[in-house]
């Protein structure tokens, strides 16, 4: 419905049926009061009536009508005119039927009767139409009365009275029917707006729900915006942290493989460390061999010296001019083991087992050396002094003193040697497990490296996701930011239908 529609419905619905009624009805009454009046003008230029009947018939008629447009002026709305018309007319239309020549007259009242109903008044319309069958019937009985052949008339007036009757009956029956009309409509706009109320307190109530209903949801709206909001601010946040940890790993990923390079370079050191080790390992078992047998050899050594010296204890008293010489024998012996005894346990603290042994072997080289050369002193002196068998005793007695010594040595060095064998062993064993842990630990960092090329690559995909949904949470932020717009308005539109309502 356009504007000038809706001004043409307001405009038809502010006017007033009375109003109407009585402007027909008035307009009416002046047409057929008009023309009676010019048809009774018309008659004196017949010289059919008199002039002093003519000023009462136009009198009669027009004085109604004009009451009416008075009053129509003053009030549309003033139920006088009703009254006044049909009074009016009613004693123009008595004087008229009563007084007139032709037969005819009576049917002055028909635009009368047919315009009363306008005003969907029964009562005033039975009466009108009882008043006028009484006229008509009264004034048929007079003619019949007046007339020298009432059978001529007979017709005549049957005719006027049954189309009175008739016409009274229509009008009746048009009024009842009009008066059934009115009440069904009534019924019906009682009903249309009993459902008009109904429908109008269900709009309140759906108005009222929807307007619960639109807060709620514009309160979830809202909350729903700032989610998108946070989300969009996080999903920043996660795209800065993912790139960020897409750079860290690569980071981390040239330290694990540079952390490999060094574990590759440790685990060939371990290797070598191992091969030594076990090279170490068997010199000492070697050196442990040697000991042993010098060992047995200073044994039988002692033996032998025990021999002797039992056998030159009884020159002892000859040989005793020769204690100086043996004694500095016995000094340079004992100095030799002392030598010998500090070179093996350098060699232990060293942990080399072959140079231990050579320098042990060397010493006792040494040693050996000026053992002999002391024992070449001796045989010259026992060439030169046979006599001195004593001093050849007791230089005996060092030598087996000397060997007693070396005996020691010999079996602390070969326990020196158990002990670094035994040392070696654990070491190796050590070793052993360190290659092992070398080797797991390089397996593990290669499990590491691919674990980071996969974190890598899942933080790529992860960083390529996170735009994605960046850019879709704006989306979504622009979405909702319409949504609560049209839940604003759809909220005023609600809260407008419930004023109006």
């Amino acid at each position: 419905m356009n504007e000038r529609e809706r001004k043409e419905l307001e405009a038809l619905g502010a006017q007033s049926e009375l109003a109407i009624a009585n402007k027909t009805l008035t307009i009416t009454l002046t047409v057929i009061c008009s023309i009676i009046s010019a048809a009774y003008l018309l008659e004196v230029f017949k010289q059919a009536r008199t002039i002093g009947y003519v000023l009462i018939t136009v009198f009669l008629a027009m004085v109604p009508p004009i009451i009416d447009i008075v009053l129509y002026r003053g009030n549309p709305e003033s139920p006088a005119i009703l009254h006044v018309s049909s009074i009016g007319y009613g004693l123009l239309y008595t004087f008229v039927l009563f007084t007139a020549q032709n037969a005819l007259v009576f049917t002055y009242a028909i635009p009368m009767i047919v315009v009363i109903p306008l005003f969907n008044n029964k009562k005033h319309t039975t009466l009108l139409g009882v008043a006028v069958c009484l006229e008509n019937i009264i004034d048929a009985a007079l003619q019949l009365s007046r007339a020298e052949d009432p059978k001529t008339l007979l017709a005549t007036l049957e005719i006027q009275v049954l189309v009175m009757i008739v016409i009274i009956c229509y009008l009746i029956a048009v009024s009842n029917g009009n008066e059934r009309f009115e009440k069904i409509r009534a019924a019906r706009l009682t009903l249309q707006e009993e459902k008009t109320r109904e429908l109008m307190n269900d709009i309140l109530s759906v108005s009222s729900h929807m307007t619960g209903t639109i807060e709620k949801v514009s309160s979830e709206v809202a909350h729903l915006k700032e989610s998108v909001d946070q989300t969009v601010t996080s999903m920043q946040e996660v795209t800065g942290g993912t790139g960020e940890s897409s750079q860290a790993v690569q980071r981390q990923l040239v330290k694990t493989e540079e952390i490999q390079t060094h574990i590759s370079d440790v685990e060939k050191v371990s290797q070598i460390i191992t091969d030594n080790i076990h090279t170490t390992g068997n010199a000492v078992s070697v050196g442990q061999k040697h000991i042993t047998e010098l060992n047995r050899y200073t044994v039988q050594v002692d033996q032998a010296g025990r021999k002797v010296a039992e056998v030159l204890e009884m020159f002892r008293q000859t040989t005793s001019k020769m204690n100086t010489i043996t004694d500095l024998i016995t000094n340079v012996a004992s100095e030799t083991s002392l030598l010998a005894l500090n070179a093996s346990i350098e060699a232990a603290r060293a942990g080399d087992a072959g140079r231990g042994f050579a320098v042990v072997a060397s010493e006792i080289s040494g040693l050996a050396s000026q053992t002999t050369e002391a024992t070449d002193n001796i045989v010259s002196l026992i060439e030169s002094v046979s006599s001195q068998v004593d001093t050849m005793v007791q230089t005996i007695q060092e030598l087996i003193r000397t060997g007693n010594e070396e005996s020691r040595c010999a079996e602390e060095t070969s326990h020196s040697f158990t002990t670094i064998s035994d040392n070696i062993s654990v070491i190796q064993d050590h070793s052993q497990q360190l290659s092992t842990v070398v080797k797991n630990l390089a397996s593990a960092n290669r499990e590491i490296v691919d674990s980071i090329q996969t974190i890598s690559s899942i933080t790529e995909e992860v960083n390529a996701h996170a735009s994605e949904t960046h850019d879709i949470s704006e989306r979504n932020q622009s979405i909702v930011s319409d949504l609560t717009g049209l839940m604003n308005s759809l909220n005023s539109d609600a809260a407008e239908l419930k004023g109006h309502t």
